[in-house]
C-alpha cells in the first residue's frame, strides 16, 4: 500500500546546479542575464563559448571588463582628484586592454599544450570572461577603496590597497581559466596555471609603464622605464624619507 508523500517531501526544493555546471545558458545572453551567469554559474558562460559562439557574447563580457575598470578607475582617481579622475580610468582600462592583447597569444599556445581542444574565439571569450568577473569584483571594492582614498594621503598605501584588491579579483576571475581546462578534457591544466602568473606580471608591469595612476605627475606617462618592483621599492623609500 502506498503511503502519500509528508509535506516535507513535496516541498522540497530541487537541487540547485553547480557553480561550475557545464550546462548552457537557457535564456539566452544579455547584459543582465550574463553578469548573474559570471558570479552565479560561470560554468555556463563557458559551455556557450564552446558550444553556441555568439559574436555578442564575447562583446559583452570585453564591454563588462572596460566598464568595471573605468568604473573603478574613479574611485582610484578620486585619491587625488582633479584630472586624475579621468586620467586614472583612462589608463587602467587602456592597460588592462593592452595586457589582454599581450597576453591573448601565449594563451592560445598555452592552451594547447595543455591538450585543450579549443578555437582561438572560445580562448579569447574565456579570457574577457576571466577579465569581466575580476572587473565586478572591483566594483563591490569600490566603496572600500573609497573610504581609504578620502581619508588618508599615503599614496603607498593606496597603491597597495588597489593592488591587493586587484589581486584578489584576478585571481577569481582567472580560475575560469582552470575550469575551461576541466570542461575541456585538458590532461595538463597546470600550463594555464603558469600561465595565470604570467598575465598577473604582465598586468602589473603594465601599469606601472603607465605610471602615475594612483597620486599626480609633471608627465601624463613616465620617461623612465622601471621594473614594477623597483618602482614599489623607491615609493616605499621616498614616503618614508618624507616622515
Amino acid at each position: 500500500m502506498n503511503t502519500p508523500p509528508t509535506q516535507n517531501q513535496s516541498s522540497k526544493p530541487p537541487p540547485i546546479p553547480g557553480r561550475f555546471a557545464f550546462e548552457p545558458m537557457s535564456q539566452g545572453a544579455s547584459p543582465p542575464l550574463v553578469i548573474e551567469a559570471l558570479l552565479k554559474y560561470p560554468g555556463r558562460i563557458i559551455h556557450e563559448l564552446k558550444n553556441n559562439w555568439r559574436a555578442a557574447l564575447p562583446l559583452y563580457l570585453l564591454s563588462l571588463a572596460l566598464l568595471g575598470m573605468l568604473a573603478y578607475g574613479v574611485v582610484v582617481g578620486s585619491f587625488s582628484g582633479g584630472a586624475q579622475l579621468w586620467i586614472a580610468p583612462a589608463k587602467i582600462a587602456t592597460g588592462t586592454m593592452l595586457s589582454i592583447l599581450i597576453c591573448l597569444p601565449s594563451l592560445y599556445i598555452f592552451t594547447c599544450l595543455s591538450g585543450i581542444d579549443a578555437q582561438l574565439r572560445t580562448v579569447t571569450g574565456v579570457l574577457f570572461a576571466a577579465v569581466s568577473l575580476g572587473a565586478l569584483l572591483l566594483i563591490g571594492f569600490a566603496p572600500i577603496a573609497w573610504i581609504f582614498s578620502q581619508s588618508t594621503d599615503s599614496v603607498a598605501f593606496m597603491a597597495a590597497l588597489h593592488i591587493g584588491l586587484w589581486a584578489i579579483g584576478i585571481m577569481f576571475g582567472l580560475r575560469l581559466l582552470e575550469a575551461m581546462g576541466h570542461f575541456l578534457g585538458g590532461p595538463a591544466r597546470s600550463h594555464l596555471k603558469f600561465w595565470s602568473m604570467i598575465f598577473i606580471v604582465v598586468c602589473l608591469q603594465m601599469m606601472t609603464t603607465l605610471r602615475p595612476i594612483v597620486g599626480t605627475s609633471d608627465r601624463f606617462l613616465p620617461s623612465e622605464k622601471k621594473f614594477f618592483l623597483t618602482h614599489w621599492a623607491e615609493t616605499l623609500r621616498d614616503e618614508s624619507a618624507r616622515k
